[in-house]
């Protein structure tokens, strides 16, 4: 049997062609997106990670969060200082009518925290950063910034967070 150059060069071309029609299908957000990923892409963008001391993974650590509220996250990163000042949280939630109700739920936290009696306690800086703060909702995912009293830093972790997803 004789070797087919044309052949051959033909089928070559032909999985070429395959291969690189294959490699340019984009991947679902939620394939390579989770929690922790989000939260640290919102870190690098937001700076400041210096000031954060723990992380957790429950639900029951974030204040914002009531016991139904609970239940609604599928799964949570919370990295925040000793104050729960400067703090990060990236949820998943079941659902897009779970995330909706956590999305309101951020937004009543931060009113909360910007009216509060407990702020006396704190510096002027340090109720800037809760002024300042950012929430939001994509898709199933709601997050909460205060990582600087700046609102355009918090700002930008809430874009490069979008961008993730």
């Amino acid at each position: 049997m004789k070797f087919r150059w044309k052949q051959f060069s033909c089928f070559v071309l032909a999985v070429a062609l395959l291969v690189s029609a294959f490699s340019q299908i984009p991947v679902k957000a939620g394939s390579t997106v989770s929690c922790k990923s989000l939260c640290n892409t919102a870190l690098k963008a937001t700076g400041n990670s210096s000031k954060l001391k723990y992380m957790s993974s429950s639900s029951s650590d974030f204040g914002a969060l009531s016991y139904s509220d609970r239940k609604k996250v599928k799964s949570i990163q919370y990295v925040f200082d000793t104050k729960e000042v400067y703090s990060l949280c990236v949820m998943e939630a079941s659902n897009t009518s779970d995330a909706k109700a956590l999305a309101s739920v951020l937004k009543n936290y931060k009113k909360r925290n910007c009216k509060s009696d407990y702020l006396s306690d704190y510096s002027s800086t340090e109720k800037k950063v809760f002024k300042n703060a950012v929430y939001g909702r994509k898709g199933n995912y709601v997050w909460y910034i205060s990582m600087s009293s700046d609102k355009s830093k918090n700002k930008k972790g809430q874009t490069a967070l979008k961008k993730k997803l």
